[in-house]
């Protein structure tokens, strides 16, 4: 047993130098999750675990752009605000809520303003803001605004697009579905009320129908909705 984590301690150490910091935690996480371990190893094990998280955050903060950076991207072309947007969205937001607003103000790139407006409020920021999207002003409070994932009138029309293309269409109903996705997304700040859901289906169908020339499942589905 003494040999076994020996070589498992020599292995991990091997991984930490040739830079596979992940496997190398994953493997120890794997262990220290073990019922039972020698003291002595359980010490090592522990303070490797510590260098591996130090070695793993310094690695992230040198290949993680700058918040600077990601400001000045979204400042630029729409790939490049689409890019700077997901990157921010994973980050708190209330630390640059000013420049954030002040990039709404100005009709940002809308998939790239989607994106922002959705990790706004998945962070429930109790602020008020401004969208200028096709030369429209929406005002907003983050923390009002619905996420798409919780979307009433979004779940209704996937279950509608499930019920309708699930079985008998599974590509159209991909299709249909990442359609949809993209439909609500950009739709925020606002959301579709479940009774809404339908319609939203139905357009969505009708839309991927057009781009794949298939008016018979269309036809078809309005025939059983009507």
């Amino acid at each position: 047993m003494e040999n076994y984590y020996l070589d498992t301690l020599d292995e991990i150490e091997e991984m930490m130098q040739k830079n596979q910091l992940q496997q190398a935690f994953s493997r120890l996480e794997q262990e220290l999750a073990m019922p039972y371990i020698p003291s002595d190893a359980e010490e090592r094990m522990q303070k490797l675990r510590k260098e591996l998280i130090y070695r793993m955050a310094e690695n992230r903060e040198r290949s993680e752009p700058s918040l600077d950076t990601l400001l000045m991207r979204l400042q630029g072309k729409p790939q490049s605000q689409l890019a700077a947007a997901e990157a921010l969205s994973s980050r708190n937001l209330r630390e640059i809520l000013p420049e954030i607003s002040d990039w709404l103000r100005n009709e940002p790139f809308p998939e790239a303003a989607a994106l922002m407006i959705e990790a706004i409020a998945e962070q429930q920021i109790n602020e008020e803001f401004v969208l200028l999207k096709d030369g429209v002003e929406y005002t907003f409070w983050g923390d009002d605004v619905v996420p798409v994932s919780e979307s009433r009138g979004f779940q209704k029309a996937l279950q509608y697009l499930e019920e309708w293309l699930g079985n008998n269409c599974p590509d159209l109903f991909e299709m249909s579905r990442t359609l949809l996705i993209h439909e609500v997304y950009l739709f925020l700040p606002l959301s579709y009320e479940e009774e809404e859901g339908k319609d939203l289906a139905l357009e969505v169908v009708r839309e991927v129908s057009s781009l794949m020339d298939d008016g018979e499942t269309l036809q078809r589905i309005l025939k059983e909705t009507n």
